[in-house]
């Protein structure tokens, strides 16, 4: 293959023109028919290798690790190609050597496609995972990002650099502790947010937004990590500190005024999914004292609260089949601090499910949030339908009547039945919320009240009963048929008869006889 024979014969004339025409004619391919063999693709990596620990060949370096970077897409003989020796050499090209981090080279090409090679790698093949993240290269990231002009870095190697720890913490979770507490990954990472957001966040260019963005994904894999290491010793209270300092970060990210709508909502997608895994007692920071009593309440500065039930809002008039992903972190959020904070809890009520006013329409009919996340407690998405009727039952401080006013029997049916509760609360229920009185009665409802279906939820006028105007034998034959459908239906296995049990939670009987009362 004259490829190989070109690399092999070290003919410095020919060698530039050669891995060219590589690049030129494999760089959108995944696989290399030319170098099926295991023995062909080991020698091409060797070669290369070689050529990349021979400084004659610098000019041609970055050709080298981007023929690398291609043939990497192919995993079909990795596991013997790859050693230690390979990738301590990327991260000599990358570097990312922990004495190599802090200097900077004045050409980047071959670092950024060495991070290239080295992201593909942790990306695709495990062996390559595992050996990268015995290395020190994590450290040596964490020490670039830290030098005192970052920005003196070119946005690339900064953003792969974020993409390889993102991978690191994402696919190796046996890491994450050590670099969360042996490393101060979290201190390191908020210190290098400040550093992005210094002249404000409203005037990040979309550049610095992607590797805010990068960085808190980072930081949302580092707090999945609960494993402490055993020889170090976790202060608490400066875990909680840290984090406090960080949602004040978060806050501005929330905050965001900027031309660029899909970066700024990327950078507000990431920063709430973030707080789902963030200490509640951090959350308080969102709602910092507010002297401004036209923007504030009771005291607090809300602008977040409202940022979250506007995201919620947009994130509802999506098509279903991106529902669940956007829908869960921002709920999750909301229903956390709705539980933790009772000024949140009441000013997000007083959005959500403000005093009843219509009460001719069913609870899932309109366009205001009520009425919208009352149509998803039926949703054939499990988790949303479950995360929608526990949000709007801790509005409700967990009370099962005020529940059924504003959503009807039928739709809090799903989440009564999970809880237990389609008896109402036991006697012995302890409220764990605020005794502060929110009523919700309004004139139109205490009004219309009387007439209400509780199982929808909705005003019912009046009608007459239609078993009036039937005569015995009509009657009779009714009956017979509504016997048989419902016979039908529970021999074909669609309906089984029920009871609710001791736990409060509806219960398949086996015979008739279950049903009568002790």
């Amino acid at each position: 293959m004259d490829f190989i024979n070109v690399l092999k014969s070290r003919d410095g004339s020919k060698i530039p023109n050669v891995l060219e025409e590589f690049i030129i004619k494999n760089a959108k391919c995944f696989t290399f028919q030319s170098m099926e063999t295991c023995k062909i693709q080991t020698e091409v990596w060797n070669s290369l290798s070689e050529l990349l620990r021979d400084e004659e060949f610098s000019d041609s370096h970055p050709q080298c690790l981007q023929i690398l970077k291609i043939l990497s897409r192919d995993q079909q003989h990795l596991d013997e190609i790859v050693t230690d020796s390979l990738i301590n050499l990327l991260i000599d090209k990358a570097n990312l050597s922990l004495h190599q981090s802090s200097t900077l080279p004045k050409e980047f090409n071959s670092i950024l496609e060495a991070q290239k090679c080295i992201f593909n790698l942790v990306f695709s093949h495990l062996k390559s995972r595992t050996l990268f993240s015995e290395t020190s290269i994590a450290e040596a990231i964490f020490v670039r990002l830290s030098v005192d002009n970052p920005s003196s870095i070119p946005h690339e190697v900064i953003l792969f650099d974020l993409k390889i720890l993102f991978l690191l913490t994402a696919l190796c979770s046996n890491c994450r502790p050590s670099l969360r507490y042996s490393l101060h990954g979290i201190q390191r990472l908020t210190k290098y947010l400040e550093h992005c957001t210094e002249n404000g966040v409203d005037h990040l260019d979309c550049n610095t937004v992607d590797l805010c963005c990068e960085t808190l994904k980072i930081i949302f894999n580092l707090l999945l990590s609960s494993d402490k290491p055993s020889d170090l010793a976790v202060d608490t209270d400066n875990e909680l500190q840290l984090q406090c300092h960080l949602m004040k970060i978060i806050r501005q990210f929330l905050l965001i005024n900027s031309n660029a709508v899909k970066k700024k909502e990327a950078l507000k997608s990431h920063a709430i999914n973030l707080l789902t895994s963030m200490s509640y007692e951090s959350y308080e920071e969102l709602i910092p004292p507010s002297a401004n009593t036209e923007d504030g309440f009771q005291g607090c500065d809300i602008t977040a609260l409202v940022v979250f039930l506007e995201y919620l809002d947009e994130r509802l008039e999506k098509p279903a089949r991106v529902l669940q992903e956007e829908l869960l972190p921002v709920l999750t959020v909301l229903i956390q601090f709705s539980k933790t904070n009772r000024i949140a809890r009441k000013f997000i009520r007083s959005r959500v499910l403000p005093p009843l006013r219509d009460v001719m329409h069913r609870p899932e009919e309109g366009d205001t949030l009520r009425n919208k996340l009352c149509r998803l407690m039926t949703s054939p998405v499990t988790q949303v339908e479950f995360l929608v009727a526990e949000f709007l039952f801790v509005l409700c401080k967990e009370n099962v009547s005020r529940l059924i006013k504003y959503s009807g029997y039928g739709n809090a049916a799903g989440l009564l039945a999970h809880r237990g509760l389609m008896m109402g609360h036991p006697p012995t229920h302890v409220s764990t919320y605020s005794s502060d009185s929110e009523d919700s009665g309004t004139e139109e409802y205490k009004q219309a009240e009387h007439s209400i279906n509780p199982i929808t939820g909705s005003y019912e006028p009046e009608r007459p009963n239609p078993l009036d105007q039937m005569s015995d034998e009509q009657k009779e034959y009714e009956a017979v048929k509504l016997v048989n459908m419902i016979d039908k239906l529970q021999r074909k296995g669609i309906i089984q008869p029920a009871r609710v049990g001791e736990d409060g939670k509806p219960r398949a009987i086996e015979h008739v006889m279950e049903l009568q009362k002790d």
